[in-house]
């Protein structure tokens, strides 16, 4: 009977975890794409490119204050509870039964995976439409899969190769829909495709040695995030104080236009941080959502994380692809007939097609139920 209560709470556990991962992903991409179109001084967020991934570190590094806290609650109820043990004994115990501690070296690795990923995919999302950019992404299961068969020995059967093969199939159809449009921007529209699927390389591989070692190694998951943000906070600052004092006037301008970043006085660098704390200042809108932005990226790490240790990378993966859905339908409803004036982004207004719909909804499904969740 515990066992049987046990197996229905982890699995109460993991729709909860599913329910909040699809809700905190949407609003990441949501509000990630809403402040990359607001206009303010002359420019459009989304110049700052680089800038916008150390708050993607901070709401990551939050989530090691949350594992300060947990852990000193944890540590005050044994405390508690062994007043009465024998002490060295429970210590005994505790060391023959605990795994091996992870070194900080494997928190450096993820978090710059975790970079190099957020910097192509924040790249690929500028000149993507959100539901487009989110479709792409799910080419991350296929290259999670192949990890997860070299290194986690993972046994795939035929509803699984069913699946990946309808997910580029289906992906391969919407680039062809793209190309006929005979969008003038379909040139830039291929390099941020090529761009978001390199970066999924790196996520996937980022997500497999997470599962390794959340699974195998003493390790809170909590922990886990809140190193990783620490690290690539410190990391990209340092990188974003040398990318103050690259100028880009002299680049070409494809090279301008597409990493640097253009202040209101037309000055380029290849980050521009203080210009985009003066554009934050100015429309306070972006910092409300900058913060929002952050919440959002705490919260979608830590059940992210979770997720994985309760069951698979490749769960979270597939959990993580089923918001295309929600995202599509938000921009499409509340931005069909925006005339907003600050918002200049070609790429947020959604169009409804029928066959588009049945698309993410067929593209959803196969996500939930051939990879068999």
């Amino acid at each position: 009977m515990p066992v049987e209560g046990n197996q229905k709470f982890n699995k109460c556990l993991l729709y909860i975890l599913i329910f909040c991962m699809i809700l905190t992903g949407s609003i990441n991409t949501i509000v990630n794409k809403i402040i990359h179109s607001k206009y303010v001084l002359d420019q459009l967020f989304k110049v700052h490119h680089w800038f916008f991934i150390d708050a993607m570190f901070l709401g990551e590094f939050i989530s090691f204050f949350i594992y300060i806290y947990i852990s000193y609650k944890k540590k005050n109820k044994e405390q508690n509870e062994n007043q009465n043990n024998n002490e060295n004994q429970g210590e005994e115990v505790k060391k023959k039964s605990s795994p091996p501690i992870p070194t900080n070296l494997i928190f450096v690795i993820t978090s710059l995976l975790d970079l190099l990923s957020a910097a192509l995919s924040i790249f690929g999302l500028s000149s993507l439409y959100s539901s487009i950019y989110q479709m792409f992404r799910g080419f991350q299961l296929i290259f999670i899969c192949l990890l997860g068969k070299l290194f986690l020995k993972n046994q795939y059967y035929r509803q699984h190769i069913l699946g990946i093969c309808s997910i580029i199939l289906g992906l391969g159809s919407f680039g062809l829909i793209e190309a006929k449009k005979g969008n003038s921007n379909f040139g830039k529209q291929t390099r941020s495709v090529i761009l978001l699927l390199i970066s999924q390389i790196f996520s996937s591989t980022q997500n497999i040695i997470q599962e390794i070692y959340i699974k195998n190694y003493d390790v809170h998951p909590l922990k886990f995030v809140g190193y990783e943000g620490l690290y690539g906070i410190i990391i990209y600052t340092i990188l974003l104080i040398i990318f103050q004092n690259i100028y880009c006037d002299s680049w070409t301008q494809l090279l301008k236009e597409e990493i640097c970043s253009i202040n209101d006085k037309e000055k380029s660098y290849l980050e521009d941080s203080i210009f985009a704390f003066r554009q934050m200042w100015k429309n306070k809108s972006i910092l409300f959502l900058s913060i929002l932005y952050i919440i959002s990226i705490t919260l979608y790490n830590i059940v992210g994380i979770n997720l994985t240790k309760l069951d698979s990378a490749t769960t979270r993966v597939v959990v993580d692809n089923a918001r295309i859905i929600f995202i599509w339908l938000f921009f499409f409803i509340f931005y069909k007939d925006s005339n907003d004036e600050n918002n200049h982004d070609d790429k947020i207004q959604e169009t409804f097609l029928w066959s588009q719909f049945i698309g993410y909804c067929f593209y959803s499904l196969v996500l939930q139920y051939i990879m068999k969740l």
